[in-house]
């Protein structure tokens, strides 16, 4: 059986990410031929079009050498991530099983120029009708999509990361905060100047190195001069790389706006380090530990297509970071707690990703 996924050929995409989390947990069957191909828009509107080179190629990546429509024809079951590709779907979805995997925050569609919720859930629908499989992947995502009357399967999700021991090599007797803002998000989503307000607005005493590990370079952020406090570290960093710099780290804080789910918060805890996050869903859907101190208060929220955007409230982090100064983090949260049920969640993933095929 051949399943395919269509993603982007950026590694720094959450996106690229998906479809190797899926590719990975299908490839643990050997009954299943997996291929990943990379689109440089994933709402193209013609099957005729080519894939592209990733630029960091999965295990899975392959290039269809031809219209995308002749790889479909090869498929027994395609897996579309995020946006609602009409193109492809129509052409794809009598001839095969389709899985869909929704972000909610981009639940639209465009009539007439402009953007419709309700002409993306009228979409949905009939396709649902059609034989598409929509997978929710937190409770309250499912939650939403049915009270929209879109029958969805709830799938928590996971990554393949080992759930490990945190290899903490701090030199540095004062504890180390890390924001990973990756490229920012689109409307200043992952909070990068909520990150800076708190950072300021801390007690010029505080004992903590406060970093800003971000994609995206600091000019963009249109933020003024980085605080001197703040070490910032630029640019793309290897996956080795980078577990290097989180293995250094005490504590992650996310303050993010609204995700469509939170795969880095999700792989800062498969390392044994908490998470201090917006107290929102999916991000706290996400968070194994219920204790306020790692829950960032929200000021307001407003609707957001399917989803909500949030507001955390800057002092509600520095309240936090506070109350933290003097405490242990290792016996405040130890690593039962930060990993709690993240592998049974995995193997749960693995399997239910395998029933779909």
């Amino acid at each position: 059986m051949k399943i395919g996924i269509i993603t982007v050929p950026d590694p720094t995409k959450g996106l690229h990410r998906e479809a190797e989390l899926i590719a990975w947990a299908l490839s643990k069957s050997s009954s299943l031929t997996i291929e990943v191909i990379h689109l440089n828009t994933i709402l193209t509107d013609s099957v005729h079009i080519e894939s592209v080179p990733s630029l960091e190629p999965t295990k899975w990546s392959v290039l269809t050498n031809g219209p995308i429509a002749n790889w479909l024809d090869s498929l027994d079951t395609l897996f579309v991530l995020e946006a609602v590709n009409k193109s492809i779907i129509e052409y794809a979805i009598s001839k095969m099983k389709i899985v869909y995997v929704p972000n909610l925050e981009w639940a639209m569609m465009k009539v007439e120029g402009q953007e419709s919720v309700k002409k993306w859930v009228e979409t949905i629908q009939e396709y649902v009708v059609r034989g598409l499989i929509v997978i929710a992947k937190t409770k309250n995502i499912s939650k939403i999509l049915s009270l929209n009357k879109i029958e969805s399967l709830q799938i928590n999700w996971s990554i393949p990361d080992e759930i490990q021991q945190q290899i903490n090599n701090n030199k540095s007797t004062k504890k180390i905060i890390l924001m990973n803002a990756g490229h920012g998000g689109w409307s200043s989503r992952r909070g990068v100047d909520i990150y800076v307000e708190a950072i300021k607005a801390m007690p010029s005493n505080h004992s903590f190195v406060f970093m800003l590990k971000t994609i995206k370079p600091w000019t963009e952020y249109n933020l003024g001069s980085c605080p001197k406090a703040l070490k910032l570290i630029e640019g793309f960093l290897p996956r080795e790389e980078l577990d290097h710099l989180i293995n250094s780290i005490d504590l992650i804080i996310y303050p993010s706006r609204f995700e469509g789910f939170g795969l880095s918060m999700l792989e800062a805890l498969h390392c044994g380090i908490p998470v201090m996050c917006t107290d929102g869903w999916p991000m706290n859907e996400i968070q194994t530990i219920s204790d306020r101190l790692l829950h960032i208060k929200i000021e307001s929220k407003n609707q957001l297509r399917l989803a909500f955007s949030y507001e955390p409230s800057p002092k509600s982090i520095v309240n936090n970071l506070i109350a933290l100064e003097s405490i242990s983090l290792k016996e405040r949260f130890p690593l039962r707690l930060v990993t709690k049920d993240l592998k049974e969640r995995q193997q749960r993933f693995v399997i239910q990703i395998q029933s779909l095929c």
